[in-house]
């Protein structure tokens, strides 16, 4: 289910910081100087609010130029130090997230529009997905020679919008003062308002427009407003001036007549779905078959998943879909099972339905023991699913609520595992007092099976750089408590152990590599990209924080830190550890390593 939706390794890029801005107040003779800089990522009206007194009044100088529009709150007065930079606009400062506004420091402008554009969109890793959005969203200073400003910021909503984050491309947009609306980022915030189910602000944005699309899409978003309002009329004429092109979107025309109250078939030609098609099927209570909605992207997933009129099943499924890669949270897939979904029709999707299953017998649950054996069962679904981390995320509660003991099998080696993919540390040391409580019972068998547990849970816990009982002894490691036995290709997990140890400073001596390469070491397939690579190291060497974010997700790719060689991961993690990003390195490496079996 989360599986990544194409395999081309994509660079990136991101974005960001606010313009030089400057509310302008009268003067006061013995008044100090006022900052023209306001912070980043303030909304025009946040930049008003902390700077300008309630009795000011006197009217800016003719310099200054006034940036308003329906979209923006309140106006801002904006300094003619160069001109407003759109492309440096974003939501998240350093103390909300970002990565600063000199993220970009050092890089060439057009290096950033090349890194953007080929971003890749993680679908397997959390870690991944949030250093993806800080990236997009940060305010931050584009290096000056980026010819096309507004090219830039379309590309960070583009980039948002294939990853499913219709929210947050929605807050960007509203940052954009209306001079620096563009007729393409115009449409976008049409579409944005579409997907939300916002369709009367879609239509007051698109009320007017003269733009000149080459899919006629002011046109038909004008026919819907008309039919919508009630103005039948004028959505006629409108629909008449687009008969000469019937053919090239035979889905409008059939939802168009649903609108007005026929029964038109939809088409089953694989045409490719628009925000619009989706606004206009919500209203007509149309479907579409669920893959042609996946197939159209994360975002219109992302829609059918928060769409109430949707059926319960869909919504679970794009819900759970969105969940894997990051841009819906699992309260809402919660919700959904909890308000039936799969009750009925699970058979459809025999996986999902007995995920939402499960979790509702967990929930029921009312011995720690039963619900244990419940959480195994789920997480081994999600495992077979390829949803291991998204089912995690969803029974995150129910684990959490558990007391940690000794529940038997390899329960609390997940658990523990698991605590620390979620950032659960408090959880995640008690359970690894529970592996080491396992040692102490059963036979000699029992007891050196739960101590090869204890070995792979100092791993976990040494690689995440949490503070619990572990202590990492190369005098006393033994690589063979890594291996797995049964997979040859496994005893590459203690390569990836023993490089993990080495970039956080951990000394690891010759001899344990040579004892590593004993225990027969097979290559496994693994993506890599030497061009990448070579560049992160270099942008990292400068310190260029963005550039090596971006890298880093490029080298990645889309399947994430699990799937990579062992030495592009390692290059991953020293280069994110020299800017500066150690506990964002160290995540993944802890997701590399439960996406491998550590």
């Amino acid at each position: 289910m989360t599986s990544s939706r194409s395999r081309t390794a994509r660079l990136l890029a991101a974005s960001l910081m606010a313009s030089v801005a400057i509310t302008v107040y009268s003067a006061e003779a013995q008044e100090k100087p006022r900052s023209l800089v306001p912070p980043l990522g303030q909304t025009p009206s946040q930049q008003t609010d902390s700077t300008s007194p309630a009795s000011s009044t006197q009217t800016p100088p003719e310099q200054t130029k006034v940036i308003e529009g329906s979209r923006i709150k309140g106006a801002v007065v904006v300094q003619s130090l160069g001109g407003l930079d759109p492309a440096s606009i974003g939501t998240l400062t350093a103390s909300t997230g970002g990565f600063g506004p000199n993220m970009w420091q050092g890089t060439k402008p057009e290096r950033v529009v090349t890194l953007l554009k080929f971003l890749p969109i993680p679908s397997a890793s959390p870690e991944m997905q949030r250093l993806f959005r800080r990236l997009l969203l940060t305010a931050a200073v584009i290096p000056q020679g980026l010819k096309q400003p507004l090219e830039l910021i379309k590309l960070r909503l583009d980039k948002l919008l294939e990853a499913g984050l219709v929210p947050d491309a929605a807050e960007l947009i509203a940052r954009i003062p209306a001079s620096s609306m563009s007729p393409d980022i115009n449409r976008v915030a049409v579409e944005l308002n579409m997907l939300q189910g916002k369709n009367e602000e879609a239509c007051r944005l698109a009320d007017g427009s003269q733009a000149v699309a080459e899919d006629n899409f002011w046109t038909k978003t004008d026919v819907f407003c008309n039919l919508i309002s009630g103005n039948m009329a004028r959505a006629e004429i409108g629909i008449n001036l687009l008969d000469e092109t019937a053919g090239e979107d035979p889905l409008f025309f059939a939802l168009f007549d649903r609108l007005a109250g026929g029964s038109s078939t939809l088409p089953e030609n694989d045409q490719a779905l628009t925000p619009l098609h989706f606004a206009m099927m919500s209203r007509a209570g149309a479907h579409l078959p669920y893959p042609d909605i996946e197939k159209a992207g994360y975002a219109f997933l992302w829609a059918l998943a928060t769409d109430e009129k949707a059926n319960i099943n869909e919504r679970f499924t794009a819900a759970y879909e969105s969940l894997g890669v990051g841009s819906i949270p699992p309260v809402l897939p919660r919700r959904l099972i909890s308000a039936g979904a799969f009750t009925d029709g699970a058979e459809e999707v025999a996986d999902l339905g007995r995920i939402a299953s499960l979790y509702r017998d967990a929930i029921a649950a009312t011995d720690d023991l039963e619900k244990a054996r419940i959480l195994g069962e789920l997480w081994t679904a999600g495992e077979s699913d390829g949803s291991y981390l998204a089912a995690s995320s969803l029974t995150m509660p129910l684990l959490l609520q558990m007391t940690p003991a000794d529940y038997g099998g390899a329960f609390e080696l997940d658990a523990l595992r698991l605590s620390l993919v979620a950032g659960e540390e408090q959880s995640a040391i008690a359970w690894e007092r529970g592996v080491r409580r396992g040692a102490l019972k059963g036979d000699f068998a029992a007891r050196e099976a739960a101590r090869k547990r204890i070995a792979r849970a100092s791993a976990y816990m040494l690689i995440s750089g949490t503070s619990g009982i572990a202590r990492w002894n190369a005098a006393t490691f033994d690589v063979a408590d890594l291996d797995h036995g049964d997979d040859v290709a496994q005893t590459e997990n203690v390569g990836l152990y023993l490089n993990v140890m080495e970039i956080f400073g951990e000394p690891v001596p010759e001899d344990l590599w040579s004892s590593a390469l004993d225990l027969g070491q097979v290559p496994r397939l693994s993506l890599s990209n030497q061009v990448i690579q070579r560049n992160l190291a270099s942008a990292a060497a400068a310190g260029r924080v963005g550039e090596t974010v971006a890298l880093a997700l490029s080298a990645l790719g889309e399947e994430g830190p699990g799937m990579v060689s062992t030495e592009t991961l390692g290059s991953v993690l020293t280069a994110l550890k020299t800017v500066g990003l150690e506990a964002e390195a160290r995540q993944l490496a802890l997701e590399a390593a439960v996406s491998r079996n550590l």
